[in-house]
Formats: C-alpha cells, structure tokens, sequence
C-alpha cells in the first residue's frame, strides 16, 4: 500500500507543470518589483501575526492569537500588532530574554488588515523603512502571507531603497494551499483518490442540499467546510439520519441557515464531504518548504492533535507515538504533498492535517484532511522551543490551547498561578511557556506550551498546570 500511494519525483513535476500551466499566477505573483524577494534576508524582521484575512477567525473569539509570533522575534525584531498587550510584552521580557523587541500597535481601522493599515500609514511605513535602511534590508514574517504582505514588502522597499524578503508562499500558492477543496483535489492527483475522505464541491445553495442527502444515504456523518476559513470556524457536522429525514427544500433551508449562523456570507462552492468514521487519531504533519535551490522539503515531526466539540476544533498536541512505520508513511505522502507545493511558489512554514481510520479487520487507512498554509498552534511553539533551547534534537513539548469560561484572569495572574513551572531563558531548560495574553472576552485563554527532557515530564507540566488553574474560582487574583 505504502509504495502504491507514494508519488515520484518526476509524476511531481508534471503534475506541477499542469498546475503552473492552467495558472501562471503561483509564479507570476512572486513579482513585486527589484526590492522585493522571497525567502529570509539580511536586517532584522517584522512579525506579523494578523488572522483576519482568514475567512470566518475575524469573528469567532478574542484571544489574541495574533501576539503568539512575538515568540518567532529576536531581540532588534519589530511586532506588529492590532492592540498592545503590556502584561504579555513585560512577560516576554522578564522570562523569555525578549527585552529589545519592539511592539506597534496598529488598530486605526478593525476592518482592514494589519499589513495594509502600516502600507498606508505614513509614519509606520516611514518607520519600517528607515529601519530597513539603517539595517541593509528586512525580512517580514507573517502569520499568513497575502498579497497585502507582500505590497507592504513592495513599499517598504521601494521607500527605502533596501531590499526586503518576504519569508513566506507566493499569494496565489497561499491562497490555494489554504483552500480544503483545492488541498483535496491537489492530494488525490499526488497519492490516489483513496488518500482523502469522499469530497464534494457545491456551487450552490440546491447543489449542496442534494450532495448532502446524497451523501447521508451511506455515510453516518456528512460535514460541510467553508473551504477558505481555518481552526474548524467553517466546520459543520451532521447526522446522516438527520438530513435524511428532510426534504430536499428543507435540508437547503437547514444548511444555509446554518452557514449563515457562523458569519458565511454566501460564497461558493462549498465543501460536502464524508466525515470519517473509526477515527483513531488525528496527526499533522510539521514542514519546512525551503526554495527548491536550497533543498527538498523538511519534515520536522509528526504531532498528534487534541480535538474539541463536534467541529473538531484545535485544543493541543504532542508529538506522536504512532508506529514508526506509520509515521514513516505519513512524513513521506506529507514530503510528495510540499514537493508540488514547493514548485507551485510555496516557501516557509506548513502543516498537514490527517486522521487514521481503523475499521475492524482492515490496516490502518491514512486521510488527509487540510492544509495549514501559515504559521500555526504546533509550528510557533516548536520554533520557540527550537530557540530556547538550541540542540540538534528538539526537546519533548506539549501543547494546550483552550478558553476556561469559568475563570476571568490575567497574564499576571496566569504567571502567579503557575509561578515555579514557568521557563526562565539562561536559568532552566524545562517548565512551561506562555504563548499569548491569556485575557479574553469568553473567559481565560490558556495556550502554554511545556517544555522538558521527556515527553513524560512535558505532559506533566501541563496537567499541573491545568490542576491549578482548575482550583481557581471565576474572577479570582
């Protein structure tokens, strides 16, 4: 099975050649001028870590995700963010080292994206641009990189005469990337059609109420995804024998009704699909997609991911115990998958997402299920880890992102509250760090990562972690 699925070098040349044939765009779009280049320059960087442009975050939470790239920064580094969090900067300074980074606020228009507001605020711009002068160049790093990333790499540039280095996908291939309907046709031509679960686009509010009764006939679960939005935002998970106790009109009624509730406004197609059945785990795969000059495709661990909720939303990970025969499998599909990638105009961090299906009395079945084309809850936190603690084998960590309705506290109350298991750079070489401000509209954002020799200790110290915070009662510190 492992060698049927797998993809040749040269079958991943053609089927980028097509790619690149049917759009020129993966390409053309790296061109922003003679100050603009693709990859990690000279001078220090610009991170940026603005969610806004993926269909469906903008509306969903408060808990400023945006804050965990200054984890990416050095010192001399620049973070770009929509509001200052001064607990968390005095946090990053006092634990981290993080103590000359420079943190800007740019919140003139909550509607228009970060990297646009800097591009036509005259004095950030300036102030880009004569760092950048200052420097002999720039890198800017974002969370997602768009177009207006790569615009502001353009007027930077231009502004100041330095070339600035985008370290991140043309706009086109992170536009595709991203896309869960293109991500599945793009896996399917690569690895075979049996390597995602059944996969349907609808062009239409009747196309979707019919491939979803369609689909329940046979299948326990149907969900439908808003293909372009991420973290399980446009996930919607439905019963089979629920949609096939509906009418056609009223199953229409139902799914629109339904998209809408969630912020869709109206765009297609959609994505109509099978939800897995038997799904064991749900590992994802954690890439470096360098330029094809400097080398193949990296794939830094396989990491199995906490769920949450029916939607299935992101809450954690650890670093996989599958069997080394199955990861083996998982980083190689993952290698043929970023290998097109890389040709298509694809440069810097990426992560698959997967399930294992195990149906009785059949070997394990490998799903792939979407592309995290950016920066994310895993690769933030193992480059972080990667800096503080430099060494040829990344240290065992683990991950927990959630919301604790139930307690309204701060970053300095999350600090008093774990106090001794907290990481301190140059004093100890495990405990736990903070990943962003932990205030929040809906309660307390706990995303800590734990750090330690074995992957023992770093479980560890987060269910310590949990413990305490578990004790804590609404509004307490």
């Amino acid at each position: 099975m492992f060698n049927q699925r797998q993809t040749k070098d040269s079958e991943s040349d053609l089927i980028a050649q097509d790619y690149l044939r049917d759009e020129p765009a993966f390409l053309s779009s790296l061109d922003f001028g003679p100050f603009v280049a693709q990859g990690c320059g000279p001078g220090p960087s610009v991170l940026i870590g603005d969610q806004s442009e993926i269909n469906l975050l903008g509306s969903v939470s408060d808990v400023r995700l945006d804050h965990r790239m200054a984890l990416l920064a050095r010192n001399g580094d620049t973070v770009l963010v929509r509001h200052r969090e001064a607990a968390f900067e005095t946090y990053l300074a006092d634990f981290l080292g993080l103590d000359e980074v420079s943190f800007i606020q740019v919140d003139n228009d909550p509607l228009r994206p970060v990297a646009e507001q800097v591009r036509i605020s005259l004095p950030q711009r300036d102030a880009l641009a004569q760092t950048a002068r200052k420097s002999g160049g720039m890198t800017l790093k974002a969370y997602l990189t768009t177009g207006n990333i790569w615009r502001l790499a353009q007027t930077v540039g231009e502004t100041s005469g330095a070339r600035i280095h985008v370290s991140g996908p043309s706009p086109r291939a992170t536009q595709r990337a991203n896309d869960k309907l293109w991500f599945s046709h793009l896996v399917q031509k690569i690895i075979g059609s049996n390597a995602t679960p059944p996969t349907l686009a609808a062009y239409g509010p009747a196309a979707a109420a019919g491939l979803a009764r369609k689909i329940s006939r046979s299948a326990g679960q149907v969900i439908i995804k808003v293909p372009d939005s991420a973290g399980s935002a446009g996930n919607i998970r439905l019963e089979g024998a629920l949609l096939r106790s509906m009418s056609l009109v009223e199953v229409r009624q139902f799914l629109m009704e339904r998209l809408r509730s969630i912020g869709w406004q109206d765009s297609f197609p959609i994505l109509v699909g099978v939800w897995d059945e038997n799904v064991s785990r749900s590992p994802s795969v954690q890439l470096w997609i360098p330029k094809i000059s400097d080398g193949r495709p990296l794939v830094e661990g396989v990491f199995e991911q906490r769920v949450q909720g029916a939607a299935a939303a992101f809450g954690g990970a650890v670093r996989s115990d599958l069997p080394i025969s199955l990861q083996e499998q998982l980083g190689a599909e993952a290698r043929s998958i970023a290998s097109v990638l890389q040709k298509l105009g694809y440069f810097g961090r990426c992560s698959l997402d997967s399930v294992i299906c195990d149906a009785p009395g059949r070997p394990s079945t490998i799903h792939w299920i979407e592309c995290n084309g950016r920066w994310g809850g895993v690769s933030i936190p193992i480059q972080a880890a990667s800096r503080l603690i430099p060494g040829k084998v990344l240290p065992a960590i683990a991950i927990v992102q959630e919301i604790l309705p139930e307690h309204v506290i701060g970053t300095r109350q999350l600090q008093q509250h774990l106090g001794d298991l907290l990481f301190r750079h140059g004093k100890n070489t495990e405990g736990l760090i903070i990943l962003s401000p932990a205030e929040s509209r809906g309660g307390t954002s706990v995303n800590l990562l734990a750090i330690a020799a074995t992957q023992g200790a770093a479980d560890g110290f987060l269910a310590e972690a949990m413990a305490r915070l578990a004790s804590v009662r609404s509004g307490a510190g």
